[in-house]
Protein backbone atom coordinates (compact mmCIF):
# COMPACT_ATOMS: atom_id res chain seq x y z
CA UNK A 1 0.00 0.00 0.00
CA UNK A 2 1.34 3.40 -0.94
CA UNK A 3 1.47 5.63 2.11
CA UNK A 4 2.14 9.28 2.60
CA UNK A 5 5.54 10.24 3.89
CA UNK A 6 6.15 13.37 5.84
CA UNK A 7 7.85 15.23 8.60
CA UNK A 8 7.11 14.41 12.20
CA UNK A 9 7.21 17.71 13.95
CA UNK A 10 8.53 16.72 17.33
CA UNK A 11 11.56 16.28 19.52
CA UNK A 12 12.12 12.86 21.00
CA UNK A 13 13.88 14.35 23.98
CA UNK A 14 11.07 16.50 25.33
CA UNK A 15 7.38 15.82 24.88
CA UNK A 16 6.02 18.76 22.91
CA UNK A 17 2.31 19.32 23.43
CA UNK A 18 1.65 22.12 20.99
CA UNK A 19 0.22 22.33 17.52
CA UNK A 20 2.24 21.78 14.37
CA UNK A 21 2.80 25.52 14.11
CA UNK A 22 6.00 26.02 12.13
CA UNK A 23 7.31 28.48 14.72
CA UNK A 24 6.91 26.01 17.57
CA UNK A 25 8.32 22.69 16.42
CA UNK A 26 11.99 21.76 16.13
CA UNK A 27 12.78 20.20 12.75
CA UNK A 28 16.38 19.12 13.12
CA UNK A 29 16.27 17.10 16.31
CA UNK A 30 17.85 13.65 16.45
CA UNK A 31 18.74 12.72 12.85
CA UNK A 32 17.86 9.10 12.14
CA UNK A 33 21.50 8.14 11.59
CA UNK A 34 22.39 9.15 15.14
CA UNK A 35 19.13 8.36 16.93
CA UNK A 36 20.04 4.78 17.84
CA UNK A 37 23.31 2.93 17.48
CA UNK A 38 22.84 0.10 19.95
CA UNK A 39 20.39 -2.16 21.74
CA UNK A 40 20.53 0.21 24.73
CA UNK A 41 19.55 3.14 22.51
CA UNK A 42 16.51 1.20 21.27
CA UNK A 43 15.53 0.53 24.87
CA UNK A 44 15.59 4.27 25.55
CA UNK A 45 13.45 5.00 22.50
CA UNK A 46 10.99 2.35 23.65
CA UNK A 47 10.76 4.02 27.06
CA UNK A 48 9.87 7.30 25.35
CA UNK A 49 7.28 5.54 23.23
CA UNK A 50 5.52 4.13 26.29
CA UNK A 51 5.67 7.55 27.93
CA UNK A 52 3.74 8.90 24.96
CA UNK A 53 1.27 6.02 25.09
CA UNK A 54 0.50 6.96 28.69
CA UNK A 55 -0.27 10.48 27.49
CA UNK A 56 -2.86 9.35 24.94
CA UNK A 57 -4.11 6.38 26.99
CA UNK A 58 -6.40 8.01 29.53
CA UNK A 59 -6.17 11.79 29.47
CA UNK A 60 -7.81 14.74 27.74
CA UNK A 61 -8.46 12.39 24.80
CA UNK A 62 -10.95 10.47 26.92
CA UNK A 63 -12.14 13.39 29.03
CA UNK A 64 -13.18 15.65 26.16
CA UNK A 65 -15.15 12.84 24.51
CA UNK A 66 -17.05 12.11 27.71
CA UNK A 67 -17.84 15.76 28.40
CA UNK A 68 -19.14 16.29 24.86
CA UNK A 69 -21.40 13.26 25.22
CA UNK A 70 -24.50 12.95 27.37
CA UNK A 71 -23.59 11.58 30.80
CA UNK A 72 -21.75 14.39 32.63
CA UNK A 73 -23.12 17.76 33.74
CA UNK A 74 -20.98 20.72 34.95
CA UNK A 75 -21.90 22.47 38.16
CA UNK A 76 -22.83 26.15 38.24
CA UNK A 77 -19.34 27.31 39.24
CA UNK A 78 -17.44 25.21 36.68
CA UNK A 79 -15.61 28.14 35.09
CA UNK A 80 -16.18 27.10 31.48
CA UNK A 81 -13.67 24.25 31.62
CA UNK A 82 -14.20 22.39 28.34
CA UNK A 83 -17.27 24.61 28.06
CA UNK A 84 -17.40 25.01 24.29
CA UNK A 85 -17.02 21.27 23.83
CA UNK A 86 -19.77 20.58 26.38
CA UNK A 87 -22.11 23.07 24.65
CA UNK A 88 -21.32 21.67 21.18
CA UNK A 89 -19.96 25.06 20.13
CA UNK A 90 -16.23 24.31 19.79
CA UNK A 91 -14.44 25.37 16.60
CA UNK A 92 -11.07 24.77 14.98
CA UNK A 93 -9.33 27.10 17.45
CA UNK A 94 -10.31 24.95 20.45
CA UNK A 95 -7.07 24.19 22.31
CA UNK A 96 -8.25 20.75 23.42
CA UNK A 97 -8.47 19.60 19.81
CA UNK A 98 -4.92 20.81 19.18
CA UNK A 99 -3.68 19.00 22.27
CA UNK A 100 -5.29 15.70 21.26
CA UNK A 101 -4.00 16.03 17.69
CA UNK A 102 -0.49 16.88 18.83
CA UNK A 103 -0.37 14.18 21.51
CA UNK A 104 -1.20 11.53 18.93
CA UNK A 105 1.29 12.74 16.33
CA UNK A 106 4.05 13.01 18.95
CA UNK A 107 3.34 9.35 19.74
CA UNK A 108 3.40 8.46 16.04
CA UNK A 109 6.75 10.25 15.69
CA UNK A 110 8.26 8.22 18.49
CA UNK A 111 6.97 4.99 16.93
CA UNK A 112 8.31 5.90 13.49
CA UNK A 113 11.70 6.75 14.94
CA UNK A 114 11.94 3.44 16.77
CA UNK A 115 10.71 1.43 13.77
CA UNK A 116 13.19 3.02 11.37
CA UNK A 117 16.04 2.83 13.88
CA UNK A 118 15.45 -0.88 14.46
CA UNK A 119 15.19 -1.59 10.72
CA UNK A 120 18.45 0.26 10.11
CA UNK A 121 20.28 -1.57 12.89
CA UNK A 122 18.89 -4.92 11.75
CA UNK A 123 20.31 -4.27 8.30
CA UNK A 124 23.66 -3.51 9.93
CA UNK A 125 23.37 -6.76 11.93
CA UNK A 126 24.46 -5.14 15.19
CA UNK A 127 22.21 -7.06 17.58
CA UNK A 128 23.42 -10.03 19.59
CA UNK A 129 21.53 -13.28 19.13
CA UNK A 130 20.02 -12.89 22.60
CA UNK A 131 18.83 -9.36 21.74
CA UNK A 132 17.13 -10.19 18.45
CA UNK A 133 13.80 -11.55 19.81
CA UNK A 134 13.57 -8.64 22.24
CA UNK A 135 14.14 -6.12 19.46
CA UNK A 136 11.56 -7.87 17.30
CA UNK A 137 9.04 -7.54 20.13
CA UNK A 138 9.89 -3.82 20.42
CA UNK A 139 9.09 -3.51 16.72
CA UNK A 140 5.71 -5.14 17.27
CA UNK A 141 4.98 -2.76 20.13
CA UNK A 142 5.83 0.23 17.93
CA UNK A 143 3.45 -0.88 15.18
CA UNK A 144 0.67 -1.44 17.70
CA UNK A 145 1.16 1.89 19.48
CA UNK A 146 1.24 3.70 16.14
CA UNK A 147 -2.04 2.03 15.21
CA UNK A 148 -3.57 3.05 18.55
CA UNK A 149 -2.57 6.68 17.98
CA UNK A 150 -3.96 6.71 14.45
CA UNK A 151 -7.20 5.12 15.62
CA UNK A 152 -7.70 7.85 18.21
CA UNK A 153 -7.27 10.50 15.53
CA UNK A 154 -9.66 8.72 13.17
CA UNK A 155 -12.31 8.27 15.86
CA UNK A 156 -12.37 11.96 16.73
CA UNK A 157 -11.46 13.86 13.57
CA UNK A 158 -13.30 11.67 11.04
CA UNK A 159 -16.83 10.47 10.40
CA UNK A 160 -18.01 7.09 11.65
CA UNK A 161 -16.78 4.31 9.38
CA UNK A 162 -19.16 3.00 6.74
CA UNK A 163 -17.67 0.64 4.14
CA UNK A 164 -19.99 2.08 1.50
CA UNK A 165 -18.71 5.66 1.88
CA UNK A 166 -15.28 5.42 3.53
CA UNK A 167 -13.49 5.66 0.20
CA UNK A 168 -14.98 9.11 -0.38
CA UNK A 169 -14.60 10.55 3.12
CA UNK A 170 -11.66 12.30 4.70
CA UNK A 171 -9.35 10.32 6.91
CA UNK A 172 -6.22 11.76 8.46
CA UNK A 173 -2.69 12.54 7.21
CA UNK A 174 -0.70 9.30 7.31
CA UNK A 175 2.98 9.37 8.22
CA UNK A 176 5.15 6.25 8.19
CA UNK A 177 8.61 7.81 8.02
CA UNK A 178 10.81 9.70 10.41
CA UNK A 179 12.02 12.49 8.13
CA UNK A 180 12.27 15.87 9.89
CA UNK A 181 12.02 18.82 7.52
CA UNK A 182 10.78 22.39 7.58
CA UNK A 183 9.71 22.18 3.93
CA UNK A 184 5.92 22.39 4.14
CA UNK A 185 5.55 21.21 0.55
CA UNK A 186 6.40 17.75 1.87
CA UNK A 187 3.67 17.63 4.49
CA UNK A 188 0.95 15.06 3.73
CA UNK A 189 -2.61 15.66 2.65
CA UNK A 190 -5.47 13.76 4.26
CA UNK A 191 -5.90 10.17 3.19
CA UNK A 192 -9.38 8.76 2.73
CA UNK A 193 -11.09 7.17 5.70
CA UNK A 194 -10.82 3.80 3.97
CA UNK A 195 -7.06 4.27 3.50
CA UNK A 196 -6.70 5.38 7.11
CA UNK A 197 -8.26 2.22 8.49
CA UNK A 198 -6.38 0.10 5.96
CA UNK A 199 -3.19 1.64 7.34
CA UNK A 200 -4.26 0.84 10.90
CA UNK A 201 -5.08 -2.75 9.97
CA UNK A 202 -1.74 -3.11 8.20
CA UNK A 203 -0.02 -1.97 11.40
CA UNK A 204 -2.02 -4.62 13.25
CA UNK A 205 -0.74 -7.22 10.77
CA UNK A 206 2.85 -6.05 11.21
CA UNK A 207 2.43 -6.09 14.98
CA UNK A 208 1.26 -9.70 14.76
CA UNK A 209 4.41 -10.60 12.84
CA UNK A 210 6.68 -9.15 15.51
CA UNK A 211 4.98 -8.98 18.90
CA UNK A 212 5.67 -12.02 21.06
CA UNK A 213 5.05 -10.96 24.69
CA UNK A 214 2.54 -13.34 26.22
CA UNK A 215 -0.63 -12.08 27.83
CA UNK A 216 -0.70 -11.64 31.59
CA UNK A 217 -3.06 -9.94 34.02
CA UNK A 218 -2.40 -6.20 34.33
CA UNK A 219 0.62 -6.32 32.03
CA UNK A 220 2.46 -3.00 32.06
CA UNK A 221 3.53 -3.54 28.47
CA UNK A 222 1.65 -4.50 25.34
CA UNK A 223 1.17 -8.20 24.72
CA UNK A 224 -0.35 -10.45 22.08
CA UNK A 225 -3.57 -10.29 24.12
CA UNK A 226 -3.55 -6.49 24.03
CA UNK A 227 -3.10 -6.75 20.27
CA UNK A 228 -6.14 -9.04 20.02
CA UNK A 229 -8.16 -6.63 22.15
CA UNK A 230 -7.24 -3.71 19.91
CA UNK A 231 -7.93 -5.69 16.74
CA UNK A 232 -11.40 -6.53 18.08
CA UNK A 233 -12.05 -2.87 18.86
CA UNK A 234 -11.05 -1.75 15.35
CA UNK A 235 -13.00 -4.58 13.72
CA UNK A 236 -16.18 -3.51 15.52
CA UNK A 237 -15.66 0.12 14.45
CA UNK A 238 -15.16 -0.94 10.82
CA UNK A 239 -18.09 -3.39 10.85
CA UNK A 240 -15.90 -6.45 10.35
CA UNK A 241 -17.94 -8.56 12.70
CA UNK A 242 -16.26 -11.90 11.98
CA UNK A 243 -12.87 -10.52 13.02
CA UNK A 244 -14.38 -8.73 16.01
CA UNK A 245 -15.87 -12.00 17.24
CA UNK A 246 -12.74 -14.05 16.55
CA UNK A 247 -10.35 -11.66 18.29
CA UNK A 248 -12.49 -10.78 21.31
CA UNK A 249 -13.87 -14.26 21.89
CA UNK A 250 -10.35 -15.73 21.89
CA UNK A 251 -9.62 -13.60 24.95
CA UNK A 252 -12.81 -14.67 26.69
CA UNK A 253 -12.07 -18.34 26.04
CA UNK A 254 -8.50 -18.01 27.29
CA UNK A 255 -9.87 -17.46 30.84
CA UNK A 256 -6.74 -15.45 31.66
CA UNK A 257 -8.76 -12.42 32.75
CA UNK A 258 -11.68 -13.52 34.95
CA UNK A 259 -14.38 -10.94 35.51
CA UNK A 260 -14.60 -9.45 38.99
CA UNK A 261 -17.83 -10.27 40.83
CA UNK A 262 -16.94 -8.74 44.19
CA UNK A 263 -17.42 -5.07 45.12
CA UNK A 264 -14.28 -4.82 47.24
CA UNK A 265 -12.13 -6.26 44.45
CA UNK A 266 -13.71 -3.95 41.89
CA UNK A 267 -12.88 -0.97 44.09
CA UNK A 268 -9.35 -2.33 44.44
CA UNK A 269 -9.06 -2.39 40.66
CA UNK A 270 -9.98 1.26 40.21
CA UNK A 271 -8.27 2.65 43.31
CA UNK A 272 -5.20 0.48 43.87
CA UNK A 273 -4.74 -0.76 40.29
CA UNK A 274 -4.82 -4.40 41.46
CA UNK A 275 -7.02 -6.64 39.33
CA UNK A 276 -7.49 -9.87 37.41
CA UNK A 277 -9.46 -8.45 34.50
CA UNK A 278 -7.18 -5.81 33.00
CA UNK A 279 -5.32 -6.92 29.88
CA UNK A 280 -2.94 -3.96 29.78
CA UNK A 281 -2.39 -1.36 32.49
CA UNK A 282 0.47 1.02 31.78
CA UNK A 283 3.17 1.55 34.36
CA UNK A 284 3.47 4.78 36.30
CA UNK A 285 4.88 5.88 39.65
CA UNK A 286 5.42 8.93 41.84
CA UNK A 287 8.51 9.67 39.79
CA UNK A 288 6.81 9.16 36.42
CA UNK A 289 3.12 9.96 36.70
CA UNK A 290 0.43 9.29 34.16
CA UNK A 291 -2.01 12.07 33.22
CA UNK A 292 -5.09 12.34 35.39
CA UNK A 293 -8.71 13.15 34.69
CA UNK A 294 -9.95 12.32 38.19
CA UNK A 295 -9.44 15.91 39.33
CA UNK A 296 -12.38 16.97 37.14
CA UNK A 297 -14.69 14.67 39.10
CA UNK A 298 -13.27 14.86 42.63
CA UNK A 299 -11.89 17.61 44.86
CA UNK A 300 -10.90 16.51 48.34
CA UNK A 301 -9.51 19.94 49.27
CA UNK A 302 -12.22 22.41 48.27
CA UNK A 303 -15.14 20.03 47.74
CA UNK A 304 -15.79 21.60 44.33
CA UNK A 305 -15.72 18.95 41.58
CA UNK A 306 -16.27 20.28 38.07
CA UNK A 307 -18.53 17.63 36.53
CA UNK A 308 -21.10 15.29 38.06
CA UNK A 309 -22.62 12.15 36.58
CA UNK A 310 -26.18 12.54 35.38
CA UNK A 311 -29.17 11.27 37.32
CA UNK A 312 -30.01 9.02 34.38
CA UNK A 313 -26.73 7.11 34.33
CA UNK A 314 -26.78 6.66 38.10
CA UNK A 315 -30.34 5.35 38.04
CA UNK A 316 -29.55 2.95 35.19
CA UNK A 317 -27.59 0.67 37.53
CA UNK A 318 -29.48 -2.11 39.26
CA UNK A 319 -29.74 -1.96 43.05
CA UNK A 320 -27.31 -4.81 43.71
CA UNK A 321 -24.85 -3.94 40.95
CA UNK A 322 -21.34 -3.94 42.46
CA UNK A 323 -20.35 -1.04 40.21
CA UNK A 324 -22.61 1.47 41.96
CA UNK A 325 -20.44 1.99 45.03
CA UNK A 326 -17.31 1.81 42.92
CA UNK A 327 -18.29 4.39 40.29
CA UNK A 328 -20.30 6.74 42.51
CA UNK A 329 -20.34 8.18 46.04
CA UNK A 330 -22.25 10.82 47.98
CA UNK A 331 -20.25 13.98 48.64
CA UNK A 332 -20.98 17.31 50.31
CA UNK A 333 -20.21 19.83 47.57
CA UNK A 334 -19.37 23.44 48.44
CA UNK A 335 -21.28 26.03 46.43
CA UNK A 336 -20.32 28.87 48.78
CA UNK A 337 -18.72 29.35 52.18
CA UNK A 338 -21.97 28.56 53.95
CA UNK A 339 -23.70 26.34 51.43
CA UNK A 340 -23.03 22.67 50.86
CA UNK A 341 -25.22 20.24 48.98
CA UNK A 342 -25.01 16.45 49.13
CA UNK A 343 -24.77 15.11 45.59
CA UNK A 344 -23.29 12.07 43.89
CA UNK A 345 -19.78 12.29 42.44
CA UNK A 346 -17.99 10.05 39.94
CA UNK A 347 -15.28 7.96 41.63
CA UNK A 348 -13.85 5.73 38.90
CA UNK A 349 -10.53 7.64 39.05
CA UNK A 350 -10.03 8.07 42.82
CA UNK A 351 -6.23 8.20 42.79
CA UNK A 352 -3.88 5.40 43.81
CA UNK A 353 -2.26 6.19 47.22
CA UNK A 354 1.02 4.84 45.82
CA UNK A 355 1.11 7.76 43.38
CA UNK A 356 1.16 10.58 45.90
CA UNK A 357 2.21 11.71 49.36
CA UNK A 358 -0.16 14.00 51.21
CA UNK A 359 -2.55 15.61 48.73
CA UNK A 360 -4.32 13.27 46.33
CA UNK A 361 -3.29 13.84 42.70
CA UNK A 362 -5.99 11.44 41.39
CA UNK A 363 -3.47 9.47 39.32
CA UNK A 364 -4.20 5.85 38.50
CA UNK A 365 -2.47 3.53 36.08
CA UNK A 366 -4.05 3.86 32.61
CA UNK A 367 -6.15 0.78 31.91
CA UNK A 368 -6.10 0.78 28.13
CA UNK A 369 -7.55 -2.70 27.56
CA UNK A 370 -10.03 -4.49 29.84
CA UNK A 371 -11.69 -7.86 29.40
CA UNK A 372 -15.10 -6.30 30.11
CA UNK A 373 -14.84 -4.32 26.87
CA UNK A 374 -14.16 -7.58 25.03
CA UNK A 375 -17.37 -9.13 26.39
CA UNK A 376 -19.24 -6.11 25.08
CA UNK A 377 -17.53 -6.28 21.68
CA UNK A 378 -18.26 -9.99 21.33
CA UNK A 379 -21.92 -9.54 22.24
CA UNK A 380 -22.44 -6.57 19.92
CA UNK A 381 -20.60 -8.20 17.02
CA UNK A 382 -22.70 -11.36 17.29
CA UNK A 383 -25.87 -9.28 17.37
CA UNK A 384 -24.88 -7.13 14.39
CA UNK A 385 -23.64 -10.05 12.30
CA UNK A 386 -27.11 -11.53 12.54
CA UNK A 387 -26.50 -15.11 11.48
CA UNK A 388 -28.52 -18.04 12.79
CA UNK A 389 -27.98 -18.39 16.53
CA UNK A 390 -26.06 -15.12 16.83
CA UNK A 391 -28.63 -13.34 18.98
CA UNK A 392 -28.61 -16.21 21.45
CA UNK A 393 -24.80 -16.07 21.59
CA UNK A 394 -24.91 -12.30 22.03
CA UNK A 395 -27.25 -12.51 25.00
CA UNK A 396 -25.36 -15.35 26.68
CA UNK A 397 -22.05 -13.48 26.48
CA UNK A 398 -23.64 -10.25 27.68
CA UNK A 399 -25.26 -12.12 30.55
CA UNK A 400 -21.84 -13.33 31.72
CA UNK A 401 -20.80 -9.71 32.22
CA UNK A 402 -24.11 -8.58 33.71
CA UNK A 403 -24.28 -11.46 36.19
CA UNK A 404 -20.68 -10.89 37.28
CA UNK A 405 -21.60 -7.32 38.17
CA UNK A 406 -24.95 -8.25 39.71
CA UNK A 407 -25.38 -11.82 40.96
CA UNK A 408 -29.11 -11.29 41.52
CA UNK A 409 -29.91 -10.77 37.85
CA UNK A 410 -32.04 -13.50 36.30
CA UNK A 411 -31.27 -15.22 33.00
CA UNK A 412 -33.98 -13.97 30.64
CA UNK A 413 -32.96 -14.04 26.96
CA UNK A 414 -34.22 -11.28 24.69
CA UNK A 415 -33.93 -10.69 20.96
CA UNK A 416 -34.23 -8.00 18.32
CA UNK A 417 -34.46 -4.35 19.30
CA UNK A 418 -34.68 -5.23 22.99
CA UNK A 419 -31.35 -7.06 22.78
CA UNK A 420 -29.73 -4.21 20.86
CA UNK A 421 -30.81 -1.70 23.49
CA UNK A 422 -29.65 -3.98 26.30
CA UNK A 423 -26.19 -4.32 24.75
CA UNK A 424 -25.91 -0.56 24.32
CA UNK A 425 -27.12 0.17 27.84
CA UNK A 426 -24.69 -2.29 29.38
CA UNK A 427 -21.84 -0.84 27.33
CA UNK A 428 -22.73 2.65 28.56
CA UNK A 429 -22.76 1.47 32.18
CA UNK A 430 -19.59 -0.60 32.12
CA UNK A 431 -17.41 1.84 30.15
CA UNK A 432 -18.82 5.05 31.63
CA UNK A 433 -16.18 7.75 31.91
CA UNK A 434 -13.52 5.90 29.90
CA UNK A 435 -13.79 7.86 26.66
CA UNK A 436 -15.97 5.54 24.57
CA UNK A 437 -19.34 7.27 24.77
CA UNK A 438 -19.05 9.95 22.06
CA UNK A 439 -17.65 7.49 19.52
CA UNK A 440 -20.41 5.03 20.38
CA UNK A 441 -23.16 7.62 19.94
CA UNK A 442 -21.63 8.67 16.62
CA UNK A 443 -21.47 5.15 15.22
CA UNK A 444 -25.04 4.42 16.38
CA UNK A 445 -26.08 7.25 14.03
CA UNK A 446 -28.95 8.30 16.25
CA UNK A 447 -29.78 11.69 17.73
CA UNK A 448 -29.40 12.08 21.47
CA UNK A 449 -30.58 14.35 24.24
CA UNK A 450 -28.32 15.32 27.13
CA UNK A 451 -29.23 13.37 30.24
CA UNK A 452 -30.99 14.76 33.31
CA UNK A 453 -28.80 16.51 35.91
CA UNK A 454 -28.98 15.60 39.58
CA UNK A 455 -30.02 19.18 40.31
CA UNK A 456 -31.11 21.65 37.64
CA UNK A 457 -30.71 24.58 40.04
CA UNK A 458 -27.10 23.70 40.93
CA UNK A 459 -25.97 22.86 37.40
CA UNK A 460 -24.52 25.07 34.69
CA UNK A 461 -27.61 26.45 33.00
CA UNK A 462 -26.58 26.30 29.34
CA UNK A 463 -26.96 23.19 27.17
CA UNK A 464 -28.99 21.25 29.75
CA UNK A 465 -31.70 20.62 27.18
CA UNK A 466 -29.26 19.90 24.36
CA UNK A 467 -30.76 17.77 21.59
CA UNK A 468 -28.20 16.71 18.99
CA UNK A 469 -29.29 15.58 15.53
CA UNK A 470 -27.35 13.06 13.46
CA UNK A 471 -26.29 15.74 10.95
CA UNK A 472 -24.67 18.03 13.53
CA UNK A 473 -21.19 18.93 12.26
CA UNK A 474 -19.62 18.61 15.71
CA UNK A 475 -19.87 14.84 15.80
CA UNK A 476 -16.60 15.21 13.90
CA UNK A 477 -13.94 17.41 15.45
CA UNK A 478 -12.33 20.03 13.20
CA UNK A 479 -8.72 19.75 12.14
CA UNK A 480 -6.96 22.27 14.43
CA UNK A 481 -6.58 25.69 12.84
CA UNK A 482 -2.82 25.71 13.38
CA UNK A 483 -2.56 22.52 11.32
CA UNK A 484 -4.62 23.99 8.50
CA UNK A 485 -2.47 27.12 8.52
CA UNK A 486 0.80 25.19 8.61
CA UNK A 487 0.13 22.53 6.00
CA UNK A 488 -0.83 23.79 2.51
CA UNK A 489 -1.86 20.26 1.49
CA UNK A 490 -4.83 20.27 3.90
CA UNK A 491 -5.79 23.93 3.46
CA UNK A 492 -8.95 22.90 1.60
CA UNK A 493 -9.51 19.65 3.50
CA UNK A 494 -11.13 20.93 6.68
CA UNK A 495 -14.09 18.92 7.94
CA UNK A 496 -17.46 20.16 6.62
CA UNK A 497 -19.04 23.09 8.44
CA UNK A 498 -15.92 24.51 10.07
Amino acid sequence: MKTLKSIILTSILTLTLVSCDMDKYPYDKIPLDSAAKSFADCQKLRTGMYRDLRIIGVSVNALASEIQADGFIPLSYFGNQLGAIYRWEANASESTFSTVWSNCYVTIAQCNLLIKSIEKLQEEDIFEVSEQPIIKNYLGEAYLIRAIAYSQLAEKFCAAYDPATAGNQYGIPLVDEYAPTSDNTKYPSRATLAATYSFIKEDIRLAKENLSAKGAQSSEYLTVDALSAFEARIALLTKDYDTAIESSESLLKSARYPLINNEAKLKEMWKNDITTEVICQLSCSKQELAPTIGNYFLDDINDKPVFLPSKDIINSFREKDIRINCYFAFKDIAFSTNQKQRLIVFTKYPGNPEMYEGTNNYVNKPKIFRIAEQYLITAEAYYLRGEAGDESMAYDILFELMSARDASIQYAPVTGLTLKNLIRAERERELFGEGFRLVDLKRYDEEFRRQTPQSVQLSYELALDLNIKTDNIRWVWPIPKAEIDANPQIKNQQNPGY
